[in-house]
């Protein structure tokens, strides 16, 4: 494990002034790297790993980030754990950290203005030892992209080139980021407080809601499952035409209370439904949620 921080601070800056194309230390960080770090990870199914050393050529700080594919697909946008390494090779940081292409993209000039702000308003959601860990990171880059993973860090902690943590110590700081990655996650405000429930049943709330809102999931049920919808039999195209072609709900079936925090595995043919509008909305009215037969059996009673 240590050999994933080891190597490239002892290489990089010689393998740098090699060739990029076909290079074996390029080839770790896109490949072996992360699936050494993915290997440690309890559930593969929701988490990917992804590492960069630069594309057609050198980037000054090359990272491998741990994503929540229920957050964020792309390390271009929303917030993660990465290790960065610095330019000078004297260290690496584990941050949690936002995706900065994407911000750059929307906010030009203000990119970085607006990644601390947002860092900001993380860590105030985030409960945790200001003294263990570092809200300020330097990764001794003038380039633009490292300007602005600086300006994004949430928190981090740090690895100097001549104390580099052994198996054990990096296994158990990057479980502690991940649980740190989880646990702004479900403060996500956007998602009710459902202040009747405990805190673990509001964890499952939200992140059964999560599942839901995932853009990439809802496009891979509806490809498997059609568009009519299984209720009530509705096609929006039927109703809309050529404006509803294509256009269904995905609900997520699996009874929020199985929901395993931490853990999440998908069966988009059991585990989802496709659903109009409205029979959404219903479907949420009743006390299981997951109970399609049960909405089924109200709307014909209906008829």
């Amino acid at each position: 494990m240590e050999n994933i921080l080891r190597e490239p601070i002892a290489d990089y800056l010689k393998e740098e002034s090699k060739e990029f194309g076909g290079n074996e230390l390029a080839n770790k960080f896109r490949h072996n790297f992360p699936e050494e770090i993915e290997n440690l990870l309890i559930d593969k199914t929701r988490y990917k790993t992804i590492g960069s050393p630069g594309k057609g050529n050198w980037t000054d700080c090359p990272w491998i980030a741990i994503l929540d594919t229920l957050i964020t697909e792309s390390p271009q946008k929303g917030y993660y754990p990465v290790f960065l390494f610095k330019s000078d090779m004297s260290g690496v940081y584990l941050s949690l950290n936002q995706g900065v292409t994407d911000v750059i993209e929307n906010y030009k000039r203000d990119a970085k203005d607006v990644l601390k702000l947002r860092a900001e308003d993380f860590r105030a959601r985030l409960k945790f030892d200001s003294s263990k860990f570092l809200t300020k990171i330097d990764l001794n880059s003038k380039t633009r992209n490292a300007k602005h993973y600086q300006a994004g860090n949430i928190i981090a902690k740090y690895y100097s080139n001549d104390n580099l943590p052994g198996s054990n110590e990096l296994k158990s700081d990057i479980k502690q980021f991940l649980e740190y990655y989880e646990n702004l996650a479900y403060s996500d405000s956007s998602f009710s407080d459902h202040t009747e429930n405990n805190h673990f049943e509001t964890k499952q709330i939200r992140l059964h809601w999560r599942i839901e809102r995932n853009s990439g999931l809802s496009k891979k049920v509806k490809k498997k499952k059609g568009y009519e919808c299984e209720a009530c039999k509705m096609n929006f195209v039927d109703k809309y035409g050529e404006l509803g072609a294509k256009y269904i709900e995905a609900h997520h079936l699996k009874p929020i209370s199985e929901l395993g925090i931490g853990k999440f595995k998908v069966d988009l043919e059991n585990d989802f439904a496709v659903l109009c509008s409205n029979c959404h909305s219903m479907i949420h009215k009743l006390n299981d949620p997951s109970d399609l037969k049960k909405l089924k059996e109200i709307i014909k009673n209906c008829k």
